[in-house]
């Protein structure tokens, strides 16, 4: 009996692992969804960034300077790069924040969405 029953979980776990699973907490690299990202190296030039690698991945990407840093946020949505909880609070407490200085959007940081701030790493 055991003997039939393995074989069959053992193809639902595979098929379970190659099916792509919908994420909720995926993470936009600047700000919200509707702001454009630089793909360039020449964009990224002449808007004042600079081209260089930013995570582990060996791929070039853009690190802009934001011009709101500091401005007080409660969603990454507000600003250029992204919205930081203040050091020290409390994952799942209601903060305020403040933009971003930059648009690197890699390491472990703490954000602030929709007025509560979570750690998220990012590699």
């Amino acid at each position: 009996m055991i003997q039939r029953i393995v074989p069959v979980l053992l193809v639902a776990l595979l098929a379970a692992c190659s099916a792509p699973a919908e994420r909720s907490d995926a993470v936009t690299p600047i700000g919200g969804p509707d702001k454009a990202t630089v793909i360039t190296e020449a964009e990224c030039l002449r808007e004042g960034g600079q081209w260089t690698q930013l995570g582990r991945a060996p791929v070039q990407q853009c690190l802009r300077q934001t011009t709101d840093a500091g401005k007080a946020c409660s969603d990454s949505a507000q600003c250029e790069g992204q919205c930081m909880a203040s050091e020290g609070s409390v994952d799942g407490a209601q903060v305020s924040g403040q933009c971003s200085v930059d648009t690197n959007p890699f390491g472990c940081q703490q954000r602030v969405r929709g007025g509560v701030a979570s750690t998220i790493c990012v590699d």
